[in-house]
């Protein structure tokens, strides 16, 4: 078996409605249906999640952000040389004092991170690079940012041993693409 390499690419880009819509964000998230999450086998030990329920679209913050979203959403596609995206799922993740998700993948053709509340003590995404599996690339994201990814890469938040929360935004899209955008067919 011989293994070839295909570059693919990654974006990470500022949400430009952060600053405008971060504290009604938060307020909802505050008052959502959530559950905690903790597997020590996996490395996984979220302080609260709607992860179980990611599909409802109906959620209070969910209906609050999708109309945001949905824009900068359908820019970074277009980036990535797509006409668009669905979207599968939708959830908050939560992480306290010794919080962390191991490593782990996603469905879908992307997973996509909107990074609600990052202080600067809090871990990072990290990213394994699938064409050196020893390569770990910690992702230079800051609160604010969106990053976008396959979601067959490899990734995870290491264990917040801060006292601050970080709360991130995780949803899974799969690209659309019209051969009418760009032609009929590529060649």
């Amino acid at each position: 078996m011989k293994k070839y390499k295909i570059d693919s690419s990654y974006l990470i880009f500022p949400f430009k409605y952060h600053n405008q819509i971060k504290e009604k964000l938060l307020k909802h998230i505050d008052i959502a249906k959530f559950k905690s999450v903790n597997i020590p086998s996996a490395e996984v030990n979220i302080s609260k999640t709607d992860w179980f329920i990611s599909s409802d679209k109906s959620r209070k913050w969910v209906s609050y952000l999708l109309p945001f979203l949905v824009k900068e959403m359908q820019n970074a596609f277009v980036e990535l040389g797509y006409d668009g995206f669905t979207m599968q799922e939708l959830w908050f993740q939560q992480y306290n004092n010794n919080s962390q998700h191991g490593w782990h993948i996603h469905s879908s053709n992307f997973t996509n991170v909107y990074y609600l509340e990052l202080p600067k003590e809090t871990p990072k995404t990290k990213i394994v690079n699938p064409h050196n599996q020893k390569e770990v690339i910690e992702l230079d994201v800051k609160e604010g940012d969106i990053v976008v990814f396959p979601s067959y890469i490899l990734h995870q938040s290491g264990k917040n041993i801060s006292n601050s929360r970080k709360t991130i935004i995780s949803y899974n899209t799969n690209a659309t693409y019209s051969d009418n955008i760009y032609g009929k067919g590529i060649n």
